[in-house]
């Protein structure tokens, strides 16, 4: 009888283990670059529902050396080998702009899943085939918007979506880079493969910040100027801009690779008829009885480590939308929308009139 049992309880373990590991989901991480390392791979490593299965990479030494470190199964110089042997669920894109749309349909047409560093892609048109794509075959389409898994920007979104600001009528939101050697990566200065400069690197992860924060809609014009462009196939390096929304609210929006002071500055204000919230750092006041109030919350852990935390929080709802496909909160089709705008600002920029929005 005790044998009998032993077996038994043998068995049934074995059956909860095997499920447990089945259940882990299957990563291959193509692009083994600066953001896959410092920010992907650490938070991979956190996740206890993760399987490292195989790294792209077209330099062979990296991809051997990020396929030893961090134990990933196999490694690849070509993702469409990668595809066509390793088992997968979801494919994380770190690779350069231009390669964004073609990987991520790849891996879409071929059943994983993907998560997409921002920009989505270089225009639109990318975006929306990437989208409809995901749509056709069922797949999670993710963007790695980290900032809206931050503890602080979580805080501002909650006091702003209860009306504890009343309505929100204007946001300032800028991303002001001092000087340094940002054209050390060719493929970001030249726009065929970036599709664009500072305004496409930094307006996008900081105009999503914005709209979704302050809880924008509907975008109805869009004045731009850009800076800093030499040549017909280079990029500008600093933009700024105004975005008209319905109802009479606004967005000026401010961005630059190349700022002539010693340190970068980024800061998001957002203004309602009953208060105002700010990051960087973290300040809320509202209007109580004809008096503005410092409502400020204590954030317990709030410090420099924000960045990596919100990259963990943000593959970690990577991980849990493939696992119980849902919708994850920065998904390709939101991602759209402000895709839309920044294509309506390059086009400002270019005729420098206001580009009207349907």
């Amino acid at each position: 009888m005790t044998s009998a049992w032993a077996i038994y309880n043998f068995l049934v373990i074995g059956y909860y283990v095997s499920t447990m590991v089945s259940s882990k989901v299957k990563i291959g991480l193509v692009g083994a670059g600066h953001i896959a390392q410092v920010a992907h791979l650490p938070a991979y490593r956190l996740n206890a529902n993760v399987e490292l299965v195989a790294v792209v990479d077209d330099d062979p030494v990296k991809a051997q050396r990020i396929h030893q470190q961090y134990g990933f199964r196999d490694w690849y110089e070509d993702i469409t080998e990668m595809l066509n042997h390793a088992d997968l669920d979801a494919v994380d894109i770190c690779t350069p702009n231009y390669l964004h749309a073609p990987m991520a349909i790849a891996a879409l047409r071929s059943g994983r899943h993907v998560l997409c560093e921002k920009p989505l892609a270089r225009n639109l048109a990318e975006a929306s085939k990437m989208v409809e794509t995901a749509q056709i075959h069922n797949r999670v389409l993710m963007v790695a918007m980290n900032n809206r898994f931050r503890k602080d920007v979580v805080v501002l979104h909650r006091f702003i979506k209860g009306k504890e600001l009343g309505n929100v009528h204007f946001v300032k939101a800028g991303w002001l880079r001092n000087a340094r050697g940002w054209e050390a990566r060719q493929w970001f200065t030249e726009r065929n493969k970036a599709g664009g400069g500072a305004l496409l690197d930094l307006g996008t992860p900081l105009m999503d910040l914005a709209i979704w924060v302050a809880g924008l809609r509907r975008p109805t014009g869009v004045t731009c100027s850009i800076f800093g462009k030499k040549g017909r196939s280079a990029v500008e390096d600093s933009a700024c801009a105004l975005v008209r929304f319905a109802g009479g609210g606004a967005l000026m929006l401010e961005v630059s690779w190349n700022l002539r002071e010693p340190r970068t500055n980024t800061y998001l204000h957002v203004y309602g008829d009953k208060g105002a919230g700010m990051l960087n750092p973290l300040q809320v006041h509202k209007v109580i009885h004809d008096v503005l109030v410092n409502v400020t919350p204590a954030i317990e852990g709030l410090g420099h480590h924000y960045f990596t935390e919100s990259y963990r929080h943000e593959i970690d709802h990577f991980v849990e939308c493939v696992q119980k496909k849902k919708k994850p909160l920065t998904s390709g089709r939101d991602a759209l929308g402000v895709m839309r705008i920044l294509d309506a600002m390059y086009e400002s920029a270019a005729t420098g009139g206001e580009v009207t929005l349907d």
